[in-house]
């Protein structure tokens, strides 16, 4: 897998994160699609398992850095883990559906990303319900969390779609391993 390439589609997707929240905002409850899970989902289809773990485990983990968890006096704090638990998690459900799934099939990339991101608000709602219990500075609700990442997942299979053409046109760009050679056959 070409790094450069994995770390420049990951720089555009952040960037799209960062920047169109406020355009693509369904109502005031923070219900946004996701550019990062499409991304990982189309590099747990294509890429070697050991490859598509640790790219799940850095997004999960800029994912981390880059959103900052509001404390109950006002502040905020980064707190590593919760994302890249849930971007891990959501790797190993794609790694897991490889062999029943169509790999070359953008709407695969649609309806996995959907599954992919309900499982990683999940975790991340775990995550910090258990933080909550050892640490009452952090504001952070369980209930809402389930619901927004509900609706985000939802609302990710409009992105995932919107992605899934230019991704699967830059495949061969990634450099991903043909899923069918075989490790000590003869090269011809």
């Amino acid at each position: 897998m070409n790094l450069i390439v994995l770390c420049l589609a990951s720089w555009v997707c952040f960037g799209l994160e960062a920047a169109l929240p406020p355009v693509l905002d369904a109502g005031s409850g923070g219900v946004h699609p996701s550019f990062v899970i499409p991304l990982l989902v189309f590099v747990a289809l294509h890429a070697e398992t050991r490859a598509a773990v640790w790219t799940a485990l850095a997004l999960g983990l800029i994912t981390d850095l880059l959103n900052p968890v509001t404390l109950i006096d006002g502040g905020a704090a980064v707190i590593p883990g919760p994302h890249a638990l849930g971007c891990l998690l959501c790797a190993q459900l794609v790694i897991a559906s490889r062999g029943v799934v169509i790999r070359h099939n953008p709407l695969t990339l649609v309806v996995l990303s959907v599954p992919g991101s309900l499982v990683a608000s999940i975790v991340v709602v775990s995550v910090m319900g258990v933080r909550t219990l050892f640490d009452d500075t952090v504001h952070w609700s369980g209930t809402n969390g389930l619901v927004t990442g509900f609706w985000s997942a939802l609302y990710t299979s409009l992105s995932a779609l919107v992605m899934s053409f230019p991704l699967f046109a830059a495949a061969p760009v990634f450099g991903f391993q043909h899923p069918h050679t075989q490790r000590f056959s003869r090269r011809e």
